[in-house]
C-alpha cells in the first residue's frame, strides 16, 4: 500500500516542480532513470534525491497501479551557459514497452518547441533519429551552445566536446536549442 500523499491522475503528462513532491516521488524516479539507462555504458547520473531535486519533471501513471510509469526531466540553463530554454536530461521508464513509448513520444513533442533540446547518445541517439527527431548539425552554433571552441564536429550530426573532468564524449544534439 502506497503512503504517499502525491498522486497523478491517469494518462496524463503531469509536471512536478515542488522539492516536497520531487523528495515524496524521488525513489521512485530514481529507480525509473536506473532501468531506462540501465544498458548504456555509464549507466544513470541520477542515483540520489540529490539529483532529483534540481531538475523538473515531467510525469505520466497511464497503468492500474498509483505509480509513476514514465518520465521526461530537463532543467533551465545555469548561470555561464550561453542558451535559454530547457535542456531535456533524460527519461525514466518502467520497463513497459508502453512507457518506453509514452517517455520517447513525450521527448519528441517537447523538442519540437522552441527553446528545448537534448544532448544525446548511444540508444537514445538512434531512437531519436528513427522517430525524426532534427538532430543540430551546425558546428559553430554548438561551439557557441557549449562554449567549447575545440568542439569539432565526427560526422554530418554527432560531435567531440571535453567535459568540465576532462572526459571527452562523442554526442548528437536534437530539437531547437536556442543562444542568448
Amino acid at each position: 500500500m502506497r503512503l504517499f500523499e502525491f498522486s497523478l491522475p491517469k494518462n496524463s503528462w503531469e509536471l512536478i516542480i515542488s522539492s516536497a513532491d520531487k523528495e515524496e516521488v524521488g525513489p521512485e524516479l530514481i529507480d525509473l532513470v536506473r532501468h531506462a539507462y540501465s544498458m548504456t555504458p555509464h549507466g544513470s547520473f541520477v542515483n540520489s534525491i540529490r539529483d532529483v531535486i534540481p531538475s523538473d519533471w515531467n510525469v505520466i501513471d497511464w497503468d492500474q497501479d498509483p505509480d509513476v510509469d514514465a518520465t521526461v526531466f530537463y532543467r533551465e540553463n545555469r548561470p555561464g551557459e550561453k542558451w535559454y530554454g530547457h535542456k531535456i536530461q533524460g527519461i525514466g521508464h518502467d520497463g513497459q514497452r508502453a512507457s518506453k513509448t509514452k517517455a520517447i513520444e513525450q521527448t519528441k513533442e517537447l523538442l519540437a518547441q522552441p527553446g528545448w533540446w537534448i544532448e544525446s547518445s548511444d540508444a537514445m541517439e538512434h531512437i531519436l533519429k528513427r522517430v525524426g527527431a532534427i538532430p543540430v548539425s551546425d558546428e559553430r552554433f554548438l561551439k557557441t551552445l557549449f562554449n567549447d571552441p575545440h568542439l569539432h564536429m565526427v560526422d554530418e550530426d554527432s560531435y567531440v566536446r571535453k567535459l568540465g573532468n576532462g572526459q571527452l564524449i562523442r554526442e548528437t544534439v536534437f530539437g531547437k536549442p536556442a543562444l542568448k
